[in-house]
């Protein structure tokens, strides 16, 4: 077996162990949509990918968007590995992704990239463990469900509506949230300016809000958008969550469950079929919603390389 500069000679074999990856991910996860069209691999082609092959035969692939500058907001540059950039054949050698990672690593390391990205399938155990015993950890996860209500009624005294996009009632909510991710154990990067950024963004964002009212104040919102963080999220009929927030004082009351089943109700109308979410999985707040809610089908990896 030999690894080679990861490059348009092997798209069409890429293709098919991506294609393979996805098919054993919906056997796994039934709420994922059945048929989900790849994305162009094209953009892989560029020097940060590694191909083991072996007798002509692709025996797997580790490949890598290009370059994020300031990845996270810190300082420093990363690369990310998405969903569809990786697949490893059924003929693989045992522990073939961190040898891959392996000569990946020294390519992205000498593009400038301290954070080292990779986004796995829930089922891929084995490849999982392989890049822990390298460094990495778990930062966030995507989840999808089928566009069914939760049957949870509304709470009295509870008003659920669609709201305008920025809306300046929310701005408290907004600013809550983002001094929420800044704390322990989350410790989202993030200074006043770019909190100050993002607030301004949020009116001419191709977002839809949804939020929970009591006695004409904002107690929670949810956003939702028509795509998300890998290629299965743009398919016909599904939305994203994108942004969520409950208020503290009214955690553990129904009032979030109920907004989401209000979500629900009012897509199913409109004819969407799934729904999904990308989540820090280290904001144990988030994750414990959205995992009651939801089945997780991804996990992103990351490593930050020590300072040289």
């Amino acid at each position: 077996m030999q690894f080679e500069i990861f490059g348009s000679s092997h798209l069409e074999e890429a293709q098919v162990l991506a294609q393979k990856a996805y098919s054993a991910a919906c056997h796994h996860f039934p709420a994922l949509p059945q048929s989900s069209p790849l994305p162009s691999f094209a953009p892989l082609c560029n020097g940060l990918g590694i191909a083991a092959v072996e007798k002509g035969k692709l025996l797997g692939f580790l490949a890598a968007e290009d370059p994020i500058f300031r990845m996270f907001g810190t300082m420093e540059n990363g690369v990310f590995s998405p969903v569809h950039a990786h697949g490893l054949s059924p003929d693989a050698p045992e522990g073939l992704m961190q040898r891959m990672y392996q000569q990946c690593g020294a390519l992205w390391q000498r593009a400038g990239a301290l954070w080292h990205a990779v986004c796995l399938y829930e089922n891929e155990t084995a490849a999982a463990r392989g890049l822990i015993r390298y460094g990495f950890g778990q930062r966030c996860a995507d989840a999808v469900r089928t566009v069914l209500p939760l049957a949870i009624p509304s709470l009295p005294g509870i008003e659920y509506k669609e709201v305008t996009p920025g809306a300046e009632d929310l701005e408290e909510m907004h600013i809550g949230l983002w001094k929420h991710l800044l704390q322990s154990p989350c410790f989202l990067s993030g200074p006043d300016e770019a909190m100050h950024w993002w607030l301004s963004t949020l009116k001419t964002r191709p977002i839809r809000v949804f939020a929970a009212y009591m006695q004409g104040k904002p107690v929670a919102y949810m956003e939702v958008r028509s795509d998300g963080e890998n290629f299965i999220t743009h398919i016909p009929g599904m939305l994203n969550i994108c942004g969520a927030y409950c208020d503290p004082a009214f955690r553990g009351t129904g009032i979030s469950p109920a907004l989401l089943s209000f979500v629900l109700d009012k897509l199913q109308k409109e004819g969407y079929t799934h729904l999904g979410v990308d989540y820090e999985t280290m904001n144990p707040t988030a994750a414990g919603f959205w995992e009651k809610h939801f089945t997780p089908y991804t996990q992103s990896l990351v490593r930050r390389l020590d300072c040289i």
